[in-house]
């Protein structure tokens, strides 16, 4: 939850400066220590930052927001690696990626770690938790940050930002991408267990506030991170700073995008392949928001016609309940995301009928009218052809209950980057997607950057309940990131960020985005192809949308 102040001096009777602790202390007491960060005219910091008394809007998160679950997944991070530099200084702490309500990390150096290192570093952790250690912070200038001659810092060798926040944390100096609660007191839960090559740090989210939940299996996912992975090492990009150097290259960008564009060709021909070798007639296409599912289908299309196979395109959206007849949300509006908006019985029919040689006519959703009608199509399906169905449902079980399971297949289209800004700090997926819905619905949507900011919210709210609960279900996992779209988007975005005004609850967010966006050296967008995914966003795609 937000909680907004507006005109501080007026409403609150702030004369003098004060810091955000004693704020919250004075206005907001019953909420100490369930706050964590706050923004300041709409530059989000640490609540040990003093609110001038001419700002004009204060908010303050908590956990049930994604900020506020941010600052707390990030200081959770914080605590974890100043623990193991007091412990093991020979040894560094990479975050991977996100896995099961947490991050997966990895040591390096690990013969330097005893074989119970988790446990000590458990242990630690909580000793700092119980000391109350401080969060310190520090404002230092770019100039001076690169002298450090430091790994961590190197990030910032060809940024446009003048200055950055850095935190001191028990003498060791880090910067990370938010701010930081002020006490490790703040951090009630969190856990460690041994994964893979290294272990799972979890912590409270906004789904869990309470309390950690359970340990998932996502080795499907895991397994494309890590394809993701070796992607990055086939061209030497595992940091964003790596990415830039080759970017002041003409010829190595050029060269990157086209082996990037080749590798996802080739992902999408093998997984055709894969189709045309099998019995199945029925393909399920789900993913999140800004995956890139609709370019993923027509080049999926292409694929399977040069394996003799005529594919029919189905969207899930055609089966909408009538308007009246769709689930309403906590605030009494239209559940568009709900799965029971969707008639998954007639689904489940044609469906039938379908795989046993019948001839169905496809419904049409009327947006206008909120109303489903019949409509003049019609499909059957011949020795060649199968369907591809399109929806946010398309992996949940209770859709295809009635579907003989040796005729369908499920693929999953998501953002999967492996990219980080430095060993600690990870280019977030969920980021990357708002970035091209940002751009898309500037160019063909006619919404603005900040009315999409606004909505974002809401669309991870449902992916969390009806995509992300069964991406696990899937048969075939298609990875869309393109470690370099950031830089593309920089130029785009940059400008449209930096006129939302203060006032505007989202601004925080608007400014973060633009901080690292900075961060990396633009691409003009001559240089991407046309059949990319990224067109679709962009524009000037070789493929109708």
């Amino acid at each position: 939850m937000i909680y907004r102040f507006g005109k501080i001096e007026e409403k609150c009777n702030l004369h003098d400066d004060k810091n955000g602790l004693s704020f919250i202390e004075e206005f907001l007491p019953e909420l100490s220590q369930k706050i964590f960060s706050m923004a300041v005219d709409g530059e989000e910091m640490s609540l040990i930052n003093n609110i001038s008394s001419e700002a004009q809007f204060v908010d303050f998160y908590s956990l049930s927001d994604y900020t506020g679950a941010r600052v707390l997944a990030i200081s959770t991070t914080a605590l974890m690696l100043t623990a193991s530099e007091l412990l093991f200084p020979e040894v560094n702490i990479s975050i991977e990626h996100s896995y099961s309500s947490g991050f997966y990390c990895v040591p390096h150096n690990i013969s330097k770690l005893p074989t119970n290192y988790l446990d000590q570093l458990k242990i630690k952790m909580n000793l700092l938790i119980r000391d109350d250690i401080e969060f310190k912070e520090d404002e230092v200038s770019i100039s001076k940050i690169n002298k450090f001659k430091n790994g961590r810092f190197k990030i910032f060798e060809d940024t446009s930002l003048n200055k950055i926040r850095i935190n001191k944390i028990n003498a060791f100096y880090h910067w990370f991408l938010s701010p930081l609660v002020p006490r490790s007191s703040y951090i009630k839960k969190f856990n460690l267990y041994p994964f893979q090559d290294g272990f799972v740090l979890q912590f409270l989210n906004t789904k869990n506030i309470e309390k950690l939940p359970p340990v998932q299996n996502l080795s499907k996912l895991f397994s494309v991170f890590s394809e993701s992975e070796n992607r990055g090492e086939l061209l030497s990009i595992k940091f964003v700073d790596q990415l830039n150097k080759k970017i002041k290259s003409h010829k190595e960008i050029l060269e990157t995008i086209q082996i990037y564009e080749a590798l996802h060709e080739k992902k999408i021909s093998e997984i055709a392949d894969v189709i045309a070798n099998n019995e199945v007639k029925l393909i399920f296409i789900s993913g999140p928001s800004s995956s890139g599912k609709t370019t993923f289908m027509k080049r999926l299309n292409i694929q399977l016609r040069i394996n003799n196979i005529e594919p029919i395109n189905i969207s899930l959206d055609n089966y909408f309940v009538n308007r009246e007849k769709t689930p309403k949300d906590e605030n009494g509006d239209y559940d568009f995301e709900h799965f029971n908006a969707i008639d998954h019985k007639l689904l489940n029919e044609h469906l039938v009928k379908l795989l046993n040689g019948e001839l169905i006519y496809l419904p049409k959703f009327d947006f206008k009218n909120g109303q489903r009608k019949k409509s003049d199509k019609k499909v059957k399906i011949r020795a060649n052809t199968i369907l591809l169905i399109e929806g946010i449902h398309g992996l949940n079980p209770q859709l295809t209950q009635d579907i003989d399971k040796g005729k369908l297949l499920k693929i999953y289209v998501s953002t999967l980057t492996q990219l980080n800004f430095n060993l600690y700090n990870r280019v977030s997926t969920s980021d990357t997607r708002l970035l091209r819905r940002m751009v898309r619905d500037m160019q063909f949507r006619n919404y603005s950057v900040e009315e999409t900011l606004k909505r974002w919210p809401s669309v991870r709210a449902g992916e969390d309940r009806w995509i992300f609960p069964f991406q696990e279900n899937a048969d075939i996992i298609f990875n869309s990131a393109l470690e370099y779209e950031w830089n593309i988007f920089h130029p785009i975005l940059e400008s449209e960020l930096q006129k939302i005004d203060i006032s505007s609850p989202i601004k925080n967010d608007a400014m973060r985005l633009c901080k690292l966006l900075k961060l990396y050296l633009p691409v003009a967008t001559k240089y991407i192809p046309p059949t990319s995914i990224l067109r679709e966003y962009i524009g000037e795609s070789s493929f109708s949308y």
